[in-house]
């Protein structure tokens, strides 16, 4: 027995003196600047330990990324009197670094009460618009929200997907996902003058909880949307753009098939501003989430209906244990400080990150009108096209270094 506790602290010995010339290759690599390297060395240890330990392992492997989305609304919208009727439909095509295109339909219905003051004639073509307005208006909805997603193998496969859509047929794969959502959502609005010369104020908020089922796999999702009223809790945990408008900001808490939480995610975006870059809290060490400054050309971009987006994600993977640990302690005591600041630095210190950047565009045709004395009268047809392209991808693996993600946007 002596001799068998002599081998086995030989052993941990040994695993120490492996982990130390690891990590100390791991350090000089990182000082010469090979952080894909650096990234792949730290991640097989900790899977390697993760597998001794017997435990289920931390998915640490990075998602394939939106190359380019093309989003298609069709809006239609109905004031009379004091009641308030919208209904979108929209299809979302995304196509992926991995080469499959992701497409989701979806319609979305809006009641609820509006009023204001003035009234506004506006009609659009593509990028021209013409009319003007002079009006104030505030209100209040119910929003409903009902989708499908489907995923395709390619570009080619994809368009029949939207001949059937277009067609009203089913799809020749099944559905992935199953997405459904519901809320409220409150908008404020102003404006004066026309579309080249005159002022606007534009404000929205929403709070809406979403549920998306996966078919394969039986995991659920569960979501809010926090609108612009949760980027405290991002700039909190992780950190956030002083130089961003419109951000917003959605919690995802992902469910097994056996309704055990497996995934935290915190998601957030927001417009990049003139001359604003990505804040060092999320660049990291170096400055190196982007492979470049992005210096916003969105002033002369906007005039054009285009700009730039940032995204961020953060994947807190709740099979890790310390993370799970930190995630029940938040449950038992959601309203202590410390569960919340525990919770907030296992995300910036365990999460993957993911930061990007977009150029978007955008385009519509459509006509409204109205008028307000207190009751308004009036309506919306719109088709918008929203556009955009991955210009800057980076991501960072839980004790890892930030890496340009060169299989997203080729060097």
């Amino acid at each position: 027995m002596r001799s068998t506790r002599g081998q086995a602290t030989l052993d941990y010995v040994a695993l120490i003196a492996v982990l130390a010339v690891l990590f100390t290759v791991a350090l000089g690599l990182a000082a010469g600047g090979a952080p894909g390297i650096v990234n792949a060395v730290v991640g097989q240890v900790r899977h390697a330990l993760c597998v001794v330990t017997g435990g289920p392992c931390p998915d640490e492997r990075a998602r394939p990324c939106i190359v380019a989305s093309t989003r298609d609304t069709k809006h239609i919208a109905l004031n009379l009197l004091v009641v308030r009727l919208d209904r979108d439909r929209y299809v979302l095509r995304e196509r992926m670094s991995d080469g499959t295109v992701r497409l989701t339909v979806a319609r979305r219905y809006a009641a609820g009460a509006e009023g204001g003051i003035g009234g506004r004639l506006r009609v659009t073509s593509k990028r021209r618009a013409v009319g003007g307005s002079g009006e104030a208006r505030a209100g209040l909805q119910g929003v409903l929200a009902r989708g499908r997603v489907f995923v395709a193998r390619d570009d080619r496969e994809a368009d029949t997907f939207m001949r059937a859509i277009r067609d009203g047929r089913q799809p020749p794969s099944p559905v992935r996902e199953d997405v459904v959502e519901g809320g409220v959502q409150g908008a404020v609005r102003a404006g004066i003058g026309g579309p080249r010369v005159g002022a606007s104020l534009d404000r929205l908020s929403t709070a809406m909880i979403g549920a998306r089922h996966d078919r394969r796999t039986g995991n659920v999702t569960l979501s809010l949307d926090a609108g612009s009223s949760g980027w405290g809790a991002v700039k909190v945990a992780i950190g956030g753009p002083a130089g961003t408008a419109r951000g917003a900001t959605t919690f995802a808490l992902t469910l097994d098939r056996d309704r055990r939480p497996i995934e935290l995610a915190v998601l957030a975006g927001g417009a990049l501003a003139a001359g604003t870059t990505l804040p060092l809290t999320i660049e990291g060490p170096g400055g190196n989430a982007t492979s470049s400054p992005v210096t916003s050309d969105a002033t002369g971009s906007a005039a054009r209906g285009g700009g730039r987006r940032w995204e961020l994600a953060a994947r807190l993977d709740l099979r890790d244990p310390l993370a799970a640990a930190t995630w029940a302690n938040f449950r038992r005591n959601p309203t202590s400080g410390a569960a919340v600041g525990a919770l907030g630095a296992a995300i910036r210190d365990r999460a993957f990150l993911d930061v990007r950047t977009y150029r978007t565009d955008s385009s519509s045709t459509g006509v409204g009108v109205g008028v307000a004395f207190g009751v308004r009268l009036g309506g919306e047809i719109e088709d918008t096209s929203d556009r955009s392209r991955l210009l800057e991808a980076s991501s960072r693996p839980p004790g890892g270094l930030w890496e340009s993600r060169f299989d997203c946007v080729p060097s």
